[in-house]
């Protein structure tokens, strides 16, 4: 096996340890996100996911992973635009997903983790369509434990989001606070 190349077993594993790291955080944000404070996330949420998929985006899609893998998805003039464009879409999608959630009784945070999770299968059964298991990376992994390992991941950043979105308010409620009239 090349060291640079994902294999099933590999990513099985990464599922797992990633699922245990989500569990823990999913927890958190159903204690700590009722709805009267996740219907007050809104423009923080969409702000995070903006961010944190622009930041994903330029480090990994556009920087690390381009020459392994996504050049063989995208068309090379989009490599340094793909952070902007994917910020914007995961935020129009972190606002459609917001709206979604408020329509649930109850756990509107996790259930926003939950459609931010799902995402990913649709994002990355794009990539596959478009020839992400034809780079030599991916050659020895199957697409079920890619697919598996994309729902834990994308759960942790939306956890991530929904933390950084929570925060963002927070800070600007200490700044409005702070600021004298």
């Amino acid at each position: 096996m090349d060291p640079g190349q994902l294999t099933s077993g590999l990513l099985w594993r990464a599922t797992w340890i990633t699922a245990l790291i989500d569990t823990p955080l999913v927890i958190l944000v159903a204690r700590k996100v009722p709805p009267d404070l996740f219907r007050k996330l809104k423009w923080y949420l969409v702000g995070a996911a903006a961010l944190v998929y622009a930041a994903l985006w330029s480090v990994y899609g556009s920087a690390f992973f381009w020459d392994a893998v996504y050049h063989a998805v995208f068309p090379a003039w989009s490599r340094w635009l793909l952070p902007f464009e994917f910020g914007l879409l995961y935020g129009a999608l972190a606002l459609a997903f917001w709206r979604i959630s408020l329509l649930m009784p109850k756990g509107q945070g996790v259930g926003f983790l939950a459609l931010g999770g799902a995402m990913s299968l649709a994002g990355h059964g794009i990539g596959i369509l478009r020839g992400l298991f034809r780079v030599p990376m991916l050659a020895g992994a199957g697409i079920a434990p890619a697919l598996a390992f994309g729902v834990v991941e994308f759960v942790f950043y939306w956890c991530a989001i929904v933390g950084l979105g929570a925060a963002a308010r927070w800070f600007h409620l200490r700044l409005r606070r702070a600021m004298p009239e």
